[in-house]
């Protein structure tokens, strides 16, 4: 009986089907955010400013407004802002060759944020002042306006709610 034991187990465990080779897991990467359309292959912007106050702008950009990914170069004494997947800000001391350091009229900073109404009601608890509380513009974003420390006019906007 226990020959006829042995036989029964093998035949059973020739019997099982054969398992498939385990396949190497991969890992898929999170997908990039769209390409912006243009006609140059924009891949991210970034716009450079020169700054007087570095430890003021760095303290209104990264500690108030709340950009956590930055870097700060104390050789060159420049601070470089991510604000997006694709663009950025930096800003650096005037240098000598580098052409006229404060231009007639800089560009405004224009962010897009996902609650304008809640960032002006935390960035007002952290003490930032506004020229007014949130206003809806003809062009369909709800927007604040403040002043970065040296002057540059910064707006965060919201696409406005269709009713």
């Amino acid at each position: 009986m226990a020959a006829r034991k042995k036989a029964t187990k093998k035949s059973a465990k020739k019997a099982a089907p054969k398992k498939a080779a385990k396949r190497p897991q991969t890992r898929t990467q999170p997908s990039a955010p769209p390409t912006p359309p243009s006609n140059i292959g924009l891949l991210s912007q970034h716009m450079d400013y020169t700054t007087h106050r570095l430890a003021d702008v760095k303290r209104f950009y990264t500690d108030l407004l709340g950009f956590r990914r930055f870097e700060q170069d104390p050789q060159m004494n420049y601070l470089y802002v991510q604000t997006g997947h694709s663009s950025s800000v930096g800003f650096m001391p005037p240098m000598q060759g580098m052409g006229e350091p404060s231009p007639a009229k800089e560009p405004t900073l224009y962010f897009m944020v996902k609650d304008v109404d809640r960032a002006y009601s935390d960035l007002a608890a952290k003490g930032v002042q506004f020229e007014g509380p949130p206003a809806d513009m003809p062009w369909g974003h709800r927007v604040i306006v403040t002043i970065d420390p040296e002057g540059r006019r910064v707006m965060l906007a919201t696409t406005k709610r269709r009713v």
